[in-house]
Parts: C-alpha cells; sequence; structure tokens
C-alpha cells in the first residue's frame, strides 16, 4: 500500500498474535515512543512487525516460492534460487498479491497506460498528468488523494451514486469481524449462505475526507462502456452515460477476486487435489476448522478462508483465530507423532 497512508483499523485490532499475547501494539508504542493514534501510519505499523519479529524470533527467507509439492506426506517448497524446504506442513499466507481484478473493458490496456492499486506504492511518477481513478473503495480513495498531492490532475470514475464514509475509527467494524472469526466456523449453514450471498458494500474511511473532496472531481453512476488506447499514448474512455475522458494513465481500484488457481506456486498435480467449496465458490478451498486442506499438512489462511471461516479472514483482524487454531493442532499433531514413534 502507498507509503505515506494510515492503517484504516482502530489499532486495537491490528497487533500481531503471540503465545503469551504480550508482543501488543500497545507495547510497540509505549516501548518506542509511538505514538497510539487512529489512524495509524503504515509505517508505524511496518516499524511494528519488524519488531514483533526480532522479539518472537521470526526468521526470514526473502525469496519467492516458485513451487509446492507434496508427495510420501511431506510438503516441498522450492525458491526462486532453488533452495529446497521440507516438512510435514506448509502454510499459504500469501494475501491478496495474485488476485488484484480488472474489468475485461479495462485488460486490454497496455499495462503501461493501465495499472492496479495493488502494489502502487508512490504516485510521483505520474505528476503533471491526467489521471482516471476507477472505484468507489478506500483503495480509491487513498489513490486519489495521493495523486492529488503528487501534483496530478486526477478524477474517480465509479458506478455508484455516492460513495459511503465509514464510521469514524472503525472500532465497532473491527470488533465485529473480531467476533465473527471466532464463531463464523461454527454458525448453521443457513446463516452462513445468508452472510456469503450478501454482496460486500465497500466503504471509504473518513479520514480521507478532507484529502478528496473538494480537490479531487468525482463522477459516480459512471461505468466504462469502452478503453482504447489512442496512437498519442493518451487513453480515451467513454462512459455509460456517453460522455468521454482523455487520460494519460488509469488506475485500477476495482478490488480482488479470490481464485486458488491464481497462485503460480501450485502446480495442477495438487491444485486437482484439493477439494473445493461448492457451486459458484469453486474458487475458494474447502477448510477444515483447522484450516487444513484435503491435502494432509497443507493449509491456507487470509483470503483464502474467507469461505470456509468467514469475511474477518480477509483482514487482519482474522490473524489471531487463525493462530490459535493452527498452531495447537500442530503441536498436537506432533506430539502424536513422536508418541507413533514417526
Amino acid at each position: 500500500m502507498p507509503q505515506n497512508m494510515f492503517i484504516r483499523t482502530n489499532p486495537r485490532y491490528i497487533s500481531f498474535s503471540d503465545k503469551e499475547n504480550s508482543l501488543t501494539i500497545d507495547r510497540f508504542c509505549a516501548e518506542t515512543g509511538t505514538p497510539l493514534e487512529s489512524p495509524f501510519p503504515r509505517p508505524a505499523f511496518v516499524e511494528y512487525a519488524f519488531w514483533f519479529a526480532r522479539h518472537a524470533n521470526v526468521e526470514f527467507t526473502p525469496e519467492l516460492v516458485v513451487r509446492l509439492d507434496y508427495a510420501a506426506s511431506a510438503i516441498t517448497v522450492t525458491t526462486e534460487s532453488g533452495t529446497r524446504f521440507t516438512g510435514a506442513h506448509a502454510i499459504v499466507a500469501t494475501g491478496l498479491q495474485h488476485f488484484s481484478y480488472i474489468p475485461d473493458v479495462l485488460s486490454g490496456l497496455p499495462p503501461s497506460l493501465r495499472t492496479h492499486t495493488f502494489g502502487q506504492t508512490e504516485f510521483n511518477r505520474f505528476k503533471g498528468q491526467k489521471v482516471a481513478v476507477i472505484g468507489s473503495g478506500q483503495s480509491a480513495w487513498e489513490a486519489a488523494a495521493l495523486l492529488h498531492l503528487a501534483g496530478c490532475e486526477a478524477e474517480l470514475l465509479f458506478r455508484r451514486d455516492a460513495v459511503r464514509y465509514a464510521e469514524e475509527d472503525n472500532t465497532a467494524s473491527g470488533l465485529r469481524l473480531i467476533e465473527s472469526a471466532e464463531q463464523f466456523y461454527r454458525l448453521p449453514l443457513e446463516q452462513k449462505q445468508e452472510r456469503w450471498n450478501t454482496p460486500r458494500q465497500g466503504t471509504v474511511a473518513l479520514f480521507l475526507k478532507p484529502y478528496v473532496e473538494g480537490k479531487v472531481p468525482a463522477t459516480g453512476g459512471a461505468s466504462i462502456e469502452q478503453a482504447e488506447a489512442g496512437p498519442d499514448g493518451k487513453v480515451r474512455l467513454t462512459l455509460s452515460s456517453g460522455d468521454t475522458r482523455i487520460v494519460d494513465h488509469v488506475i485500477c481500484a476495482t478490488g480482488y477476486r479470490i481464485d486458488l488457481d491464481l497462485l503460480p506456486f501450485l502446480p495442477s498435480g495438487l491444485l486437482a487435489a484439493i477439494r473445493r467449496e461448492d457451486g459458484p465458490f469453486r474458487r475458494f478451498p474447502l477448510l477444515s476448522q483447522h484450516f487444513e486442506s484435503s491435502v494432509p499438512g497443507l493449509f491456507f489462511v487470509g483470503s483464502l478462508a474467507s469461505h470456509t471461516h468467514g469475511p474477518a479472514f480477509g483482514f487482519i483482524a482474522g490473524l489471531r483465530q487463525a493462530c490459535r487454531t493452527i498452531i495447537p493442532y500442530l503441536a498436537h499433531t506432533r506430539e502424536q507423532s513422536a508418541r507413533k514413534g514417526f
């Protein structure tokens, strides 16, 4: 996310999970003199992450995984350098990295003229340009605010009639997500189906309002009917109203489509062995109460767990529940194996 933005969730709900629940963001702020304020600055949150890692003895291997294989009850992970790690368990926690969604009408534009907000960390390269931001959620408003600050002529275009702002610091929604993380798996099927079938209505944090309103034009009720790259290196957008826009670049704040098949490090044979959720939700792996897939020892958390375990797992609010479910289960499994002499 952009370097100079904020974490929209109230800080009381963004602590990582450790066994004693002692490595909290409150402790980090007290020890480092960091103000515990809402909204919480992204750079401070990153500092908290590395502070947590040092205290929790988390080790990093800073390489991309290019392949994950399962054979003979063992999982082997191969990195881009050819290094291999083999173990009985693997937890896939890759977030939204592979799931950026760009509508078909915009996907034909060359990458030089069209990008997604994922991975867009700074906007100075657009200084002096006309940029259309497509979307009405948090990432769209962040992009518009930072484009304006970078000296761009930006415009927000979205299908809704108007933007929806969230409550001031997301306290209530953060609490609801944590409660959902703890309860969703055990809910009756009818209640789960109701949640699954209720469209999510994205909102924008109130702290972004003064950065955008009155500074960046916003056109609601406008869907993109056509997008063409011209010989002059600009993009011509035709809106549903018949109006057109000529811009230098299009930034898609169009969300994510979670799909197990988009993980590039899972070979086709392993993908075929992973049981899926039913019907229109086949994009998600079917997980046990411990987040384990049908391939023994292979676990999925985060957005890929958000169908079996609920929407909280698309947010950091689901982290603690995932840890407190998976880690004791792994410890118990290891203890049983030791008793059997494995």
